[in-house]
């Protein structure tokens, strides 16, 4: 059982976990006939262990999943069978009191109280397990699934396919249909070259060619037309907000301004620690290239208003108060408990993080002892009485990660990564645990199921050929991560003068009779000096400012910003 959900192709941690003189269950086979064919009275499980089979009885083996059998529970005391030859792994025999479904189940070896009851696992045990592991056992090895249909004869490939596949490429979009001047002309050639094979010239002033390209021309305008005619018609296509604005209107519905665009935006933080005192006065800007502000300055008012010159596009934070960035969150890596070639599959809502902060490059060797990480603990202590090892993360509940990838899975460049493999997650849980093979800190963290993996995160792969180095790190979770609008808000209303008209002129209308004539008013065209103009929608009270904002449909015009209508 794997409770971050991490598919790796190299299972490497069984040997590490043989190397630091841990136990785990290796697999289990389920026997329902006998040798001769015969249906046996009862399932038997046989396990097989990474080293010697521990002396465990009937409490300590916990049973538990199915769909329409749930009840499946251990029949008696196990039975052990002893390999005779030293290199070879024990097994362990057990009965049950009746087969199960065609679902799957979990088996765990778990520690028991003096009552033969299972005990709770403790807060520090990596893994989802429920109970504490059996003494001794690598908790990511305590628990192994198994089903009772693994020997069914069937019809059905009941293979699994790769957790993590390749990415499909889209297939190449061939238009069938004639809709512009090219297709068009072309498609009249063709029709020509069959209707009249002696006519073969093709240069612009021969009166054919003429006739040709005129009629391509109205079909080309006539296409168009069908297709706007077509789109605009239609609320689900309408492409144009004034169309949609009429399509509402016809069903008694007056349709808002929208809302402007919002951003994460994962602040680089030089520093171990800063402190941003208040958010409202920070700005992000998409270009400075003509700016020559230093790097490592935050952009406030002041400094925005010196770089007008500049076309860039402004965003702002959403939200009030402080907030802490920290160096250690620049980029997260994650945590493969040894294993190589691994990723994250897609719809995955769990990881495991690297907490040992960008000073370590690695976790030390299984083997040796476990390093000393010196300093003041601020874990407390483990089981053993060890001073827990120092964390860099400050991750909590409601954090938002960004899961990026930093370099090509295949060639290992920063040049080949997909920009498209970046996706926002808000944590629900934090926690901090220690690895027991080497003692390494680590961070588990889990999210929402409606904020997914939409598609598999690659973290660690083989290198290209000569070399076949491992690739490590090839996505990071980044920290610091800010909500930002799109826009900067005006306070104060733009001036708007109304042109004063002439005065009017005296002029006779008859012998000793003058009039006067009014002269016409300029036209008032007035035109606001920051534009084009949008609307910011403020998030909910019992929201803070750090986590995401509700659907568009729900929002109301607040406020003035300039940016873009949409």
């Amino acid at each position: 059982m794997n409770p971050n959900a991490l598919a790796c192709s190299d299972e490497e941690r069984r040997d590490l976990a043989r190397s630091a003189g841990l136990n785990g269950i290796d697999y289990v086979e389920v026997e329902t006939r006998d040798g001769n064919g015969k249906p046996l009275p009862r399932p038997l499980l046989h396990f097989y262990f990474l080293g010697r089979a521990p002396r465990v009885k009937a409490a300590n083996i916990v049973v538990s999943g199915g769909r329409h059998v749930t009840d499946i529970a251990i029949a008696g005391e196990p039975e052990f069978c002893p390999a005779e030859d030293p290199r070879k792994d024990d097994c362990m025999r057990v009965w049950l009191n009746k087969p199960g479904d065609a679902s799957s189940y979990t088996v765990c070896l778990v520690d028991v109280d003096e009552k033969g009851r299972p005990i709770s696992a403790p807060d520090d045990q990596p893994g989802g397990l429920p109970y504490r592991a059996l003494p001794g056992f690598d908790p990511r090895y305590a628990c192994i699934d198994f089903t009772f249909t693994a020997d069914c004869r069937s019809d059905l490939d009941c293979g699994l396919g790769p957790v993590c596949p390749p990415e499909t490429r889209p297939a190449p979009e061939i238009n069938y249909l004639a809709k512009d001047y090219d297709s068009f002309r072309q498609l009249i050639l063709d029709r020509l070259a069959i209707l009249m094979p002696d006519w073969q010239e093709r240069h612009v002033p021969d009166l054919g060619i003429t006739l040709v390209e005129l009629l391509a021309y109205v079909g080309d305008s006539l296409s168009y037309y069908q297709d706007a005619v077509a789109t605009e018609a239609y609320l689900d296509t309408a492409r144009r907000r004034i169309s949609v604005r009429r399509h509402a209107r016809l069903v008694d519905y007056t349709m808002h301004e929208g809302c402007n665009a919002r951003a994460w935006v994962a602040v680089h933080c030089g520093q171990e620690s800063y402190k941003l005192d208040d958010v409202e006065s920070v700005f992000f800007v998409t270009s400075l290239a003509a700016a020559h502000i230093p790097p490592g300055r935050v952009l406030d008012q002041e400094t925005l208003d010196a770089v007008q010159e500049v076309a860039y596009e402004v965003f702002r934070p959403v939200g009030k108060g402080s907030r802490m960035l920290y160096k250690a969150h620049n980029g997260i890596p994650f945590y493969t408990w040894g294993d190589t070639g691994c990723c994250l599959p897609r719809g995955a809502t769990s990881a495991t993080l690297d907490d040992a902060g960008p000073a370590k490059e690695a976790p030390p060797d299984p083997v040796q002892e476990p390093p000393d990480y010196g300093g003041k603990p601020t874990q407390g202590q483990d089981a053993k009485g060890k001073d827990a090892p120092q964390r860099a993360t400050h991750l909590e509940p409601g954090d938002i990660l960004i899961f990026e990838e930093v370099c090509g899975p295949r060639s290992g460049q920063e040049a080949d990564a997909d920009p498209r493999h970046r996706h926002a997650v808000r944590l629900t849980s934090v926690k901090p645990v220690v690895d027991p093979v080497n003692g390494w800190p680590v961070v588990e963290i889990e999210w929402g199921q409606e904020d997914a993996l939409p598609f598999a995160v690659c973290i660690s792969a083989v290198g290209p050929a000569p070399d076949c180095c491992p690739l490590k790190n090839i996505s990071v979770a980044r920290g610091n991560v800010l909500l930002v609008d799109h826009g900067q808000r005006v306070t104060e209303p733009d001036p708007l003068q109304v042109p004063v008209g002439p005065e009017p002129i005296a002029v006779c209308e008859d012998v000793g009779r003058p009039v006067k004539l009014e002269m016409p008013h300029p036209r008032f065209n007035p035109r606001l000096d920051s534009h084009p103009v949008t609307h910011a929608a403020g998030l909910p009270p019992d929201e803070p400012g750090r986590l995401s904002s509700p659907p568009p449909r729900r929002r109301r015009p607040r406020g003035r910003c300039a940016g873009h209508p949409w």
